[in-house]
Parts: structure tokens; sequence; C-alpha cells
């Protein structure tokens, strides 16, 4: 994907001014960020639960001048908003709030193999940059930085959207950490499900035949699943997990459960694969005699990301004047995340970037493996977390003090939001 930098945006923005001031401020607070990266990494937090992460970094930018830090944002124990704000007026089409968002939840046994430590570590240096060329500028609004905790599972952004943690953010913007710099990645909606079938308890061996087998129904459910998957179109995924299985081998179960996610590229598609994953699993109960079939889906769904390629090309425009070296996105999807949630509220971008050394290894490293997770706490990690930073507080720049930018960015939402959600 390739954005172009307009031409209005290039004429009431004097980036040169700027462009310094935010680079040479983060090169200045290099090994500051770095501690911060490097002390997530080396003490990972499952969701719901980066107690000891929120608090460093909320200790870290309550040292920063002029800025406020809201802990226990919205009653979320580990999310928080800092705050700075340029001639606090009333709102109105020239008082621009823009958010830039860290997360900093680790994986289950594999700890940062998604690398949040180093999104973190960006989106702080991103805000610390803004903040110092805001206070140069003769801009009239605020930047925020806010801490979003769960996104790994515990859908932490919907629930700050459902608490009105968004209600008052005109643009919103976060990076990946990744093995290469991508702009625009696929980000599908996905729907976190649970199936449980009951059945009749009997002794496997003295009486079979009096009893229904549960864990039959969870293997033909997934057995259904893994047949329709076959026909299913690229951007179609089902993942799924029998996370109980029974007690003992002796013993027919008479209650077993299987996870499973479902994916999908926008709300009328995600609507036509619940519909095909329901007949899977009702199937399942059909022919085994099961007593009953629980489905539970929809908690924790995390929405299709809608990238604004306004903003994206801004990023772009620094991002490669800085010497980032954009990949296409690939065919199909490339996960999910509830950042998709929040880029249909606000105009919101969500581009990767590169942690891998590309004159290392030539395979490339995915995330959520334990190659990554050792990526994520290496030094070039931290640079070029700093970099993603730079581009992003340049994007923040542009937005708070070019209106007619700002026009356009909000048209496109608007206009690309109905048919996204349609």
């Amino acid at each position: 994907m390739s954005c172009e930098l307009s031409s209005s945006s290039a004429s009431a923005f004097q980036a040169d001014k700027y462009e310094t001031l935010i680079f040479d401020t983060i090169k200045a607070k290099q090994t500051d960020l770095t501690n911060l990266g490097e002390t997530i990494w080396n003490d990972p937090e499952e969701a719901l639960e980066e107690v000891r992460a929120a608090k460093l970094l909320t200790d870290y930018l309550q040292t920063i001048d002029g800025v406020s830090v809201e802990c226990n944002f919205k009653g979320l124990p580990t999310a928080f908003l800092a705050s700075w704000t340029k001639n606090p007026v009333q709102k109105d089409e020239h008082y621009t709030t823009v958010a830039v968002l860290c997360e900093y939840d680790a994986l289950p046994e594999i700890g940062h193999a998604c690398g949040h430590n180093l999104i973190a570590e960006a989106g702080i240096a991103c805000f610390v940059a803004a903040v110092a060329a805001a206070k140069q500028s003769g801009a009239e609004g605020k930047i925020v930085c806010m801490g979003t905790p769960a996104e790994e599972s515990g859908a932490g952004k919907v629930k700050l959207i459902q608490k009105g943690a968004f209600k008052d953010v005109d643009f919103a913007m976060m990076v990946h950490s990744a093995p290469v710099d991508m702009l625009a990645p696929p980000m599908l909606a996905v729907d976190h499900c649970s199936a449980t079938f009951t059945g009749k308890a009997s002794h496997a061996s003295a009486g079979p035949f009096d009893g229904i087998n549960a864990l039959d129904a969870c293997v033909s459910a997934y057995n259904n699943l893994s047949m329709a998957r076959q026909q299913l179109k690229p951007n179609h995924q089902i993942h799924m997990i029998i996370s109980k299985g029974g007690s003992k081998p002796n013993v027919i179960p008479d209650s077993t459960k299987m996870d499973y996610y479902i994916r999908a590229p926008n709300g009328k598609e995600m609507v036509e694969l619940r519909e095909k994953t329901t007949a899977c699993f009702q199937a399942a109960k059909l022919a085994t005699g099961c007593l009953n079939l629980q489905l539970d889906g929809g908690h924790e769904s995390y929405g299709a990301l809608l990238t604004n390629k306004t903003m994206l090309g801004i990023y772009e425009h620094y991002g490669l004047k800085h010497g980032m070296h954009f990949h296409a996105a690939p065919a199909g999807g490339g996960g999910s995340t509830d950042m998709g949630n929040v880029s249909i509220e606000v105009p919101s971008i969500h581009p990767l970037f590169n942690i891998q050394d590309p004159a290392g290894e030539q395979t490339l490293t995915m995330i959520h493996t334990v190659g990554f997770q050792a990526l994520a706490g290496q030094p070039a990690g931290h640079l070029r977390a700093g970099l993603a930073g730079g581009t992003m507080a340049m994007l923040v720049m542009e937005l708070l003090l070019n209106e007619s930018l700002r026009k356009k960015v909000k048209k496109e939402f608007e206009e690309e939001k109905r048919h996204f959600i349609a």
C-alpha cells in the first residue's frame, strides 16, 4: 500500500521546525525508554494483571512537566491516561484531542512474544516527543497517552469504549511490533466463543451403552469444523481447541467444552461464518445424541480494523524519510486486535514496525513465538520502537496544527465507516 502526503498538509505544516526536536527528544530519552521496554519484557504480566507495568509507565509519565496522569482510568485498575493540554478552552473545531495508545500485557507461558513491551515503549516515545514539540507550537489542543490493558484477551479497549474513554478523542493511533514494517495490516474481526456439550456419564467398560459421550460430540464438532474450513474464503478463519475433554478414561464424559475463535473481515461476513459454525455444532449434538448444547459467543468480540488512509499517508511519509521499508500487506488475514473497535469510533491507524535486524536471518520470525519473544528484548527493537514513536509524533503534530488535514481525515472516516459497518 502506498499513501501520498497531501499537498495541503505539506504547505500548512512546517515539518522541519518540529521534526528535529521530536527525533532529538527521543534520542535524548532513549536510555529511559529502553529501560521501560526492558523492564516490562523481563517481568511479563498477563491481561488485566499488568500492575507493575502500569505503575512503571505512570511513574515515568508523572515526571514530564505539564502532564497530568490518571491511574485506574475508567475503573480499570491497570488502565491509565496521561494528558497534556495547551490553552484549555471550550472545545470547538479548532480544539483537537489526539490519543496515542499503549499496550503492555503478555501472553501465557511465552511472555512478550507479541512485543507489547515495545508497543508501550513506542507509545511513550511518541507522547514525550509530541508534548515537547507541542509546547513550542501555538496549537490549541490535547495530547493523551492512553494505557490500554488486556489486548491478548479481556478486550481492554472494548471495555474502555463502553465506559466512554474515547468520547472526547478526535484521532487515535498506535503501532505494533512485527518482523516487517507494514502500513495497513489486514486485521480481521474476531469472536471468542465456546461450545459446551452435555451427555450422560457411565462406566466406560461395565456400561458404556448407558452413557452419552459428550467427548464424541466435541470430536465430531472439531472434525465438522475442520472439513468446513476447506471451503472457507481466505479471510474467513476458524481456530479451536478442546479445553475440557473429560476426567478419566474409564468414565464416559458427560460434559465437554470447546473454545474457538472465528474471524471475518466485516460484520456481514461474520454473521455468515457464525451460521456455518453453529451448524457444525448442532450436527455433532444430533449425531451423538447429546442432551444439550450451549453456545456462548460474542463476548470479547474484536472489530475489524478500519485504517484511515489520510492519517496513514502522513505516517508513511515520515517513516520512509527516516528509514522504514514498508512491505505489502498479505492476502487474507493477519490476526485481530481490539484496536479495530477503536477504529470505528474515531479515525485511527495501527501500522506495524520491524524489530528484526534485516542483516540477520532472512526467515521472518512471526509473533506469538519463542523466537519473537527473544527479539522483543533485543537492542534493535528498542531503537525501532523509538523510530516508530517519532513517526507517530510527527502525525500528532500535523493533526494538531493542520485544520485542512483534520477535515480531510474526518471526511474519509465518515465515508468509509458507512460502508465498513454495513
